[in-house]
């Protein structure tokens, strides 16, 4: 047997055995780092972000269904969604940036790719089904 196969054959073995592992856990949610972002005074997301007299908001997202935005006092939204109603959310946002981009642009209506919208859908399906990870962001209000 040539070598890269054998390579290819180990590999996959080696993965099948670590997802094998991660399934009999449970398959628990994998935190990734926090990114922190700082938020200009102009920026409208800082009057957001100030509304409640906080100077932070964590917007959290965990592929295993669940999106959570909170400050520093309460939590402000919390949200559980499936593959499924998370495809009426890009449907929403696609509309909403169709629309800004015929009123920013001479009328020209940009078309999406029915290749890109299956694509979002699969890694969205696969990060829910599969693989589970937290995602989180910190939103800092400068003063």
């Amino acid at each position: 047997m040539p070598r890269f196969w054998r390579v290819l054959l180990i590999s996959i073995i080696i993965v099948l055995v670590l997802y094998g592992i991660y399934f009999a856990l449970g398959r628990p949610v994998i935190p990734l780092p926090t990114i922190s972002y700082k938020v200009s005074p102009g920026q409208p997301l800082h009057a957001i972000i100030t509304s409640d007299g906080a100077d932070e908001l964590k917007l959290t997202l965990n592929t295993s269904g669940k999106i959570e935005i909170a400050s520093e006092k309460q939590s402000v939204v919390a949200l559980n969604y499936t593959p499924e109603t998370f495809g009426n959310t890009l449907d929403l946002g696609e509309r909403l940036l169709i629309a800004q981009k015929t009123v920013q642009s001479d009328g020209d209506v940009p078309e999406s790719s029915p290749f890109l919208r299956k694509l979002i859908n699969w890694v969205i399906s696969y990060y829910y089904y599969v693989i589970r990870f937290r995602l989180s962001v910190l939103l800092t209000a400068l003063p």
